[in-house]
């Protein structure tokens, strides 16, 4: 689904940049989905590089503390609040496409930064009550 893979889609094959061993230009169809799939088992890794960098709202909380008006609620309880909370909420800017950008497999000054058998970070919704008596 990646952009990048839009050349070839509409004749299922791909005609790679180059030359034959006798120097005319290369005119030799290859499958499609062959010629992507080699890119990384050939170690060909830079077209799918990107800047990683992300801006991501992280976790966000929405609370209401009840004191005001818990002396007409129950003169037992001293305190109560009910918060909602969000944990991986949005990405708000990010420069890598089709992906979260924490979503990596592999990372570092040496490695590639590649996105591949990782789990996608998941969103979690919830909501806290903290009674006081």
């Amino acid at each position: 689904m990646h952009k990048g893979t839009l050349p070839g889609r509409d004749k299922n094959s791909v005609i790679g940049d180059g030359v034959n061993r006798d120097g005319t230009p290369n005119t030799t169809a290859y499958d499609l989905q062959a010629f992507y799939e080699s890119f990384h088992s050939i170690g060909i890794t830079d077209y799918w590089r990107a800047k990683n960098g992300f801006w991501k709202l992280r976790q966000m909380s929405l609370g209401y503390d009840f004191r005001a008006v818990m002396p007409k609620i129950s003169p037992v309880v001293k305190g109560l609040r009910l918060s909602l909370t969000a944990n991986n909420v949005a990405i708000l800017k990010k420069w890598v496409q089709n992906m979260d950008p924490e979503n990596l497999s592999s990372y570092g000054d040496t490695g590639s930064g590649e996105e591949w058998t990782a789990l996608p970070p998941t969103r979690n919704l919830g909501f806290n009550l903290n009674v006081k008596f």
